[in-house]
């Protein structure tokens, strides 16, 4: 599996997929989710307009990676760390 950079104008999402159809379908699901504010304070439901499906790249891996260590340690989510992510480790 090959981790996807899926993006609107205005925010993106990473995620596992085997080819850019599957993370779209995937990347969907989850921009979804991450517009669930947009959507409560229109009062209506907003379009999401996939810009963007490409193969991510470390970088952005590990910023994602890095964004979900802070959100743990400062009690913003009860994932797992990002160790425990499914995203692919960077240790290089």
């Amino acid at each position: 599996m090959t981790t996807y950079y899926v993006a609107t104008l205005a925010r993106y999402v990473l995620v596992e997929a085997t080819n850019e159809l599957d993370a779209r379908a995937k990347g969907s699901a989850a921009l979804c989710d991450l517009y669930a504010d947009v959507r409560e304070r229109n009062g209506r439901e907003s379009p999401i307009q996939i810009r963007t499906v490409r193969p991510a790249t470390d970088e952005e891996i590990e910023l994602m990676r890095w964004h979900d260590e802070m959100a743990v340690r400062k009690g913003l989510t009860t994932d797992s760390p990002a160790q425990d992510s499914s995203l692919p480790r960077n240790d290089h």
